[in-house]
């Protein structure tokens, strides 16, 4: 299960923790209800709170300058997060 709490995400099977970051016009987060909106594929606005369940990409990227791999998390569903 994975739980998005603002730009942060939990993996709790895994152990994981990790940020899906967005760019700024993309996203209007409301701090008071703790529900980011983000857009669809098809355009439209979809609310996450905090602890809704989503699902998530995990892969490894190579880091250029010290040749270490680190976790990349993409938010796939609800909205996918690598077209923002």
């Amino acid at each position: 299960m994975a739980r998005l709490e603002s730009d942060q995400l939990q993996l709790d099977r895994l152990g994981l923790e990790g940020l899906i970051t967005f760019s700024k016009d993309s996203h209007d987060y409301d701090a008071e209800q703790y529900r980011l909106a983000v857009p669809n594929p098809e355009g439209e606005k979809v609310d996450i709170s905090v602890f809704d369940t989503v699902v998530v990409d995990i892969s490894l990227e190579k880091d250029k300058q010290t040749q270490r791999s680190k976790v990349k998390m993409t938010l796939v569903s609800p909205a996918n997060s690598e077209q923002l």
